[in-house]
């Protein structure tokens, strides 16, 4: 007799229990099922993001430009925030759950005794979709490092790397050097290159050269000048008059290199009215709520991102008004660090703790932020992201600010409180 078929979530919990270990960087058990499921090469142009900020919105930006151009574009990025379909989206439309379940059902079929991660089978889940779908580009943001990471299975025709910083030590090495060098691994020989970083590690640039990389970077070859009220920007062209966003112009600024780089030539109206138009969730999200203090959200979860955060804050302050943070963050990240980077910008910390695999208590919190202190910012603990929000708009007025940060697990948090 035939078994029911899984449900989407009987799939994920299979998946989680699948592999001993949650990841496993490698691409020799991914390799040899990725080519029986043939999605190693693909007729889309393949674009492939790297870096440790900006994937993702660099991914928006050129997600907006390209099906403002008339394109079919797939997305897949990661982690989710609240549906795992966000996973893949194919020109903004996430994909049924129907078609993931067949994916890991072709999957299962082929994959044998290969032991694969729960990273590793998502991917050649959404890598077996987007081969059906027969997208005219394809954008795969990179998941951890680059030259390792289940993505990279893929012959991509331009490379990306966005930002280099500190972070995820435990699998990519504790200086920018070694990070840099495996964000690298992402290029091919003789294939444009786009780096974004406007620092770029020796051992970046170094591999670059030894695979004879078409290598443009940021501050060399492109670059962004913010104005005023707009900014401009300058490659093999100038383009003026660009809208000023919430989102990083730097990614903005990179993803006109990539337009570039493949040689797309596209109308100036056109690029102006999609770079104002790209959004991403949980990158300085505005939520609409009953009351009428601004809230946003905002996946920052290291010195870097938290950085471009508080500049962002200190623009969207008012006169007179006060920034009322709600924290959240895993516990192997750098969070002495992030709260130095972001204290200037905060009046009152609320911090929670996150009920997930690394999440740390208020209390870790607490003893990061004492140790990062050097402004009178006040502090207050709670169990739920509940009581922290209850007690924000019970001192808030209509002239602060709401901002919710530190991870993607605490965007998700919010959102899954505040509209159940």
């Amino acid at each position: 007799m035939k078994m029911n078929k899984r449900s989407l979530n009987e799939w994920l919990s299979y998946l989680e229990k699948l592999h001993p270990t949650e990841i496993e960087l490698g691409l020799t058990r991914i390799g040899k099922v990725a080519n029986d499921l043939n999605v190693i090469h693909f007729d889309a142009k393949v674009i492939t993001v790297a870096g440790t900020n900006g994937k993702g919105t660099t991914c928006a930006f050129l997600e907006e430009i390209l099906i403002q151009a008339g394109y079919k574009v797939g997305v897949y990025s990661s982690p989710h925030i609240q549906r795992y379909t966000e996973r893949l989206r194919i020109n903004k439309q996430e994909m049924p759950e129907q078609f993931h379940c067949q994916a890991f059902e072709k999957i299962e079929s082929l994959r044998g005794d290969t032991s694969l991660s729960y990273f590793e089978y998502v991917t050649l889940g959404c890598l077996d979709i987007l081969k059906a779908e027969k997208c005219d580009f394809i954008l795969l943001e990179v998941g951890l490092g680059g030259r390792l990471d289940a993505t990279n299975v893929v012959e991509s025709d331009v490379s990306v790397v966005t930002t280099i910083g500190i972070d995820h030590i435990d699998w990519l090495g504790d200086d920018r050097e070694k990070i840099g060098f495996e964000k690298a691994g992402v290029f091919r020989a003789s294939k444009p290159v786009i780096c974004g970083e406007l620092d770029a590690p020796q051992s970046l640039q170094q591999h670059a050269e030894n695979i004879n990389a078409d290598i443009r970077y940021a501050g060399k070859d492109f670059q962004a000048t913010i104005g005023a009220n707009s900014w401009s920007w300058s490659g093999h062209k100038n383009i003026d008059n660009l809208p000023l966003t919430l989102m990083p112009l730097q990614n903005a600024s990179t993803a006109l290199a990539v337009i570039e780089a493949l040689e797309l030539e596209l109308p100036v109206t056109l690029l102006t009215n999609a770079i104002g138009h790209a959004q991403l969730a949980g990158r300085l999200q505005k939520v609409s709520s009953e009351t009428q203090v601004d809230t946003y959200l905002d996946v920052a979860h290291n010195p870097q991102s938290a950085e471009y955060l508080a500049t962002q804050l200190q623009h969207l302050r008012k006169p007179g008004g006060k920034v009322f943070a709600i924290v959240g963050m895993l516990e192997d990240k750098d969070l002495t660090g992030t709260f130095a980077v972001i204290n200037s910008a905060i009046d009152y910390y609320h911090l929670i703790p996150l009920e997930c695999y690394r999440g740390a208590s208020q209390q870790t919190l607490l003893k990061h932020y004492q140790a990062s202190n050097d402004l009178p910012a006040k502090v207050d603990c709670f169990e739920t992201i509940a009581d922290a929000y209850n007690r924000v708009l019970s001192k808030a007025n209509n002239d602060d600010i709401i901002i919710v940060f530190g991870s993607f697990y605490t965007v998700s948090a919010f959102l899954t409180f505040s509209q159940g």
